[in-house]
């Protein structure tokens, strides 16, 4: 079953997509988003090829012409998109989803991933079967080969960015990228910061090695080669580069949740600023910021309140990073030289720096119910201080909460839940389950 949400279109390959139904979704992306000229790219998953070709030949036989990326990372396809020529842009991606999926991202000509209401037209026009002519004249197909290098030097003259401090340290590094979009940029950036880098999980070729979710329980092999080789820090990206986790000097993978952190610890360095982030992602960023703006989950959903208030920076608690000056969008490479330019400044370990923040125990959790879960029931679940129902229902108090949704890109419920204590959260998601059961 395809999975439609403002994150695109996702699905397991061999059962939902063929030629013939990508090419009913590029046709309503054509008529919606008016698309002449557009730049692709994929994540490195071995049906991303095939279907790159199937969106090769949609586009083309319209009268669209196509710039090719090829092997891309997600923030390195919007950064592409925002150039002048183009009208919009597609990545052909399923994310952290596992390898038999795949999907399609739709970027507006400005880079950001289309709204819900254009992700809503578009996926309306497909249910309604709207057509075009095929063209007389073929669109033309390019390949696009500077795209890893203009994300990085985009990356490097960021103001938050002093490159030559970051030089001068000759950081040891692990990077772990799946074998996804992030295996030759990634290392590319860290050359490019003067860091001696140490490669797993690095060649591009879509054979997820492990779990593709940058989740601590699945970076084992980063921990075991931090500790290895003596590295001061190691990263780790989701197949398609918009995620990154970390793992510190001590060889322990801190959690996704701290990516955001600290990389806005960095960023108000350089500049007083509010952060805009999701109602899931960990309080821990409240005690370092000056205000954080909540919102709906979804990187689309951040980056409209960025934009609606100006403010310059923002993310998600799964380790995406959105800094403005460079795109509006979750981008590794950010959060890797935001990491890298804090060690730098505060001249400490990771592990010293995060030991310095005040933490909480965090838990994702997820159960498979019905779709008919009726959330308002849940309201009456607990007893507790506030409750937000912007998306799913949130129940919070002082110093803990838990969060239910449902999944935009899988048929689950997720739950995120935090507190001082895990018997805490225990008890909350316990009485949840017992609840649904």
């Amino acid at each position: 079953m395809l999975i439609r949400s403002a994150s695109g279109l996702r699905g397991i390959v061999k059962d939902d997509f063929s030629p013939e139904i990508i090419d009913r979704y590029i046709v309503s992306f054509i008529i919606t988003q008016n698309i002449k000229h557009c730049v692709i790219g994929r994540d490195g998953r071995q049906s991303g090829k095939d279907i790159s070709q199937w969106v090769i030949d949609s586009l083309t036989k319209y009268g669209v012409n196509v710039d090719n990326c090829d092997l891309a990372t997600t923030p390195t396809m919007q950064l592409m998109t925002e150039k002048e020529q183009y009208d919009g842009g597609i990545v052909i991606t399923a994310s952290h989803n596992p390898s038999e999926y795949n999907g399609l991202k739709f970027l507006q000509k400005d880079g950001t991933f289309l709204s819900p209401d254009q992700c809503d037209n578009l996926f309306a026009s497909v249910d309604n079967q709207e057509k075009i002519n095929e063209s007389k004249v073929i669109g033309k197909v390019s390949l696009y080969n500077s795209a890893n290098k203009e994300h990085i030097n985009k990356v490097l003259g960021a103001h938050c960015i002093e490159s030559d401090n970051i030089n001068s340290n000759k950081f040891k590094v692990v990077i772990d990228a799946v074998n996804g979009a992030g295996s030759d940029i990634l290392p590319q950036l860290l050359k490019s910061l003067g860091c001696e880098v140490i490669m797993i999980n690095c060649n591009g070729d879509g054979n997820f090695t492990r779990i593709p979710e940058p989740l601590s329980t699945n970076l084992k092999d980063l921990e075991n080669k931090v500790i290895e080789v003596g590295a001061d820090i190691g990263f780790a990206t989701d197949p398609d580069g918009d995620r990154l986790s970390i793992v510190s000097n001590k060889g322990k993978a801190i959690g996704e949740e701290y990516t955001l952190v600290l990389a806005f610890k960095n960023f108000i360095k350089y500049k007083e600023s509010m952060v805009v982030t999701n109602l899931s992602t960990s309080k821990m960023i409240d005690s370092i910021s000056s205000g954080s703006i909540r919102t709906k989950i979804g990187e689309a959903h951040v980056v409209e309140k960025m934009k609606e208030l100006n403010i310059p920076i923002g993310g998600e608690g799964n380790g995406g990073v959105i800094l403005n000056e460079v795109h509006l969008g979750r981008d590794s490479l950010v959060a890797t030289a935001l990491v890298l330019n804090l060690l730098s400044k505060e001249n400490k370990s990771i592990n010293d720096i995060i030991g310095e923040i005040p933490s909480y125990i965090f838990i994702k959790d997820k159960i498979e119910i019905d779709d008919s879960i009726d959330f308002d029931s849940l309201a009456t679940l607990f007893d507790c201080d506030e409750i937000n129902t912007d998306d799913g229902i949130k129940f919070s108090w002082p110093e803990k909460w838990i969060h239910i949704r449902k999944s935009n890109t899988e048929p689950i419920i997720r739950i995120f839940a935090e507190a001082k204590m895990e018997s805490e959260i225990n008890s909350l998601i316990q009485t949840l389950k017992d609840y649904l059961k």
